[in-house]
């Protein structure tokens, strides 16, 4: 990591994150109090640092929102720049932390907050802004099946809260109930990803009590009040955990490097697949 970004008060980290947005539709959304301006709102309840990378293949997948630091990312498509800085807030925003945790409920709670972060960003923001689906992705995604689906349609419109349970469970079915045969390749990939998720938090085993401590004390610290010494604690010991790493200054390298095989070849194959889907399609 480097670069870093310091936000203290709930003002500043506004600014900057709107200053982020690439895309039409997110910027409107969060200057006029909408949806995007809600999400923000939460992600604001505590201080903030953002940061760039300085080896992309160790962190890209190393899900530092969970400890703390949102990742800058750079893409072509200005909206699914939008869609990542989104998911990758959605997370820190309705983190819970818990010191003390067993390891198979750490797991379900990373489980849960990846699937409402992924529900946001990859199906319930095209409800929310209709207009972005046409200049995010101009093939079929997974979300097209609920937007076209006129029941879900009207759930929207009538029961808002609701439609947002379901599209959750609908994915969770996907993720862990339905059967693998009856899935469509988008369907198994979904699966596979989460599937993946576990390999993470193995890969966390030996220290993620640590990130749960830290986290939960930080977080509490600056909801007494106490945001700018409790951002500078935070900082100061992200910095602690960079520094045991001389060569690229990446916090937890062991870490990033222990999932990084993993999540690159589940990459490469992912992306062979839908390759050689859209070849015969």
């Amino acid at each position: 990591m480097k670069n870093p970004v310091i936000l203290t008060s709930p003002q500043d980290v506004h600014r900057h994150v709107f200053e982020l947005w690439r895309s039409a539709p997110l910027r409107a959304s969060h200057a006029d109090g909408g949806f995007i301006h809600d999400i923000v709102e939460q992600f604001a309840s505590l201080p903030r640092l953002f940061c760039d990378s300085t080896d992309d293949r160790l962190e890209r997948a190393h899900f530092c929102s969970w400890w703390g630091v949102t990742m800058n990312r750079t893409y072509d498509n200005p909206a699914i720049e939008d869609l990542y800085r989104l998911h990758e807030m959605f997370h820190a925003a309705f983190m819970p932390y818990f010191p003390g945790i067993g390891f198979d409920a750490f797991h379900r709670k990373m489980e849960d907050n990846e699937l409402k972060a992924s529900v946001c960003s990859e199906i319930r923001v095209y409800f929310e802004l209709p207009q972005l689906r046409e200049i995010a992705f101009p093939h079929p995604i997974y979300a097209d099946r609920f937007l076209t689906d006129p029941a879900m349609q009207t759930l929207w419109r009538k029961n808002r809260p609701v439609a947002i349970e379901t599209l959750q469970e609908a994915r969770r079915d996907v993720m862990f109930s339905k059967p693998e045969h009856e899935m469509d390749l988008t369907e198994r990939w979904v699966r596979r990803f989460a599937l993946q998720n576990r390999q993470w938090s193995t890969c966390w085993y030996d220290r993620y009590l640590e990130i749960e401590s830290h986290m939960f004390d930080f977080q509490i610290r600056a909801l007494q009040g106490d945001r700018s010494s409790a951002i500078k604690a935070h900082a100061d010991w992200i910095e602690a955990q960079a520094s045991d790493d001389p060569d690229d200054h990446i916090p937890y390298r062991q870490e990033a490097a222990l999932f990084a095989n993993i999540y690159w070849s589940n990459r490469r194959r992912y992306e062979a697949e839908f390759a050689a889907a859209t070849k015969t399609g």
